[in-house]
């Protein structure tokens, strides 16, 4: 995994905890937190950092993943503003990860380990076929819902095919709602 979602992991736990938080958080998993952005590391180490900030923070790790998302959303766009400045909303945005987002994140990261979709667009929604070795479709299903905040377009996600549940892949599905205040 990259460092630079470690960079993001801290600053999501320093925020809420404080910098005695990270380090608590980095003795317990037994990490020296010595994260460079450009470099990559197993994926067995945000694993464990994982695994610890849940039993920190008391939340399952399906719930931990899906607001660590949605928190990386927001550093995304401080970073790389124009993956969705140049996206007129929220179903074109997410067509574009793996045929924009991930080949620009690739010549940044030549050895980025990233997840693969397949799309099956309709007016109003998408399905997002997610493939995956490590698993973290609740950290995708995070980032959908972090870009549906950026993008003031309220959502609803069903996720029933799933890798946690042996299927091969994870379908999420996106659909548009009505938002209430209108």
């Amino acid at each position: 995994m990259k460092g630079v979602v470690f960079d993001i992991l801290r600053d999501m736990v320093e925020e809420q905890f404080g910098l005695e938080g990270w380090n608590a958080l980095l003795e317990k998993a037994g990490s020296d937190g010595l994260y460079l952005s450009s470099e990559s590391y197993p994926d067995a180490e945000m694993t464990k950092l994982v695994v610890v900030a849940c039993e920190f923070t008391g939340m399952e790790q399906e719930a931990l993943l899906r607001h660590f998302g949605k928190y990386m959303v927001k550093q995304f766009y401080d970073r790389f503003p124009s993956f969705f400045d140049n996206c007129t909303g929220l179903l074109e945005f997410l067509a574009s990860v793996d045929r924009i987002v991930h080949v620009e994140v690739l010549k940044l990261y030549p050895d980025a380990n990233l997840p693969r979709f397949n799309y099956d667009q309709r007016p109003g929604s998408i399905l997002m076929e997610y493939h995956s070795k490590r698993r973290m479709c609740w950290l995708a299903e995070g980032l959908i819902l972090g870009s549906a905040e950026h993008f003031k377009e309220p959502i609803r996600i069903t996720h029933e095919v799933c890798m946690h549940k042996g299927d091969e892949s994870c379908h999420i599905q996106v659909d548009l709602v009505e938002s209430d205040d209108g």
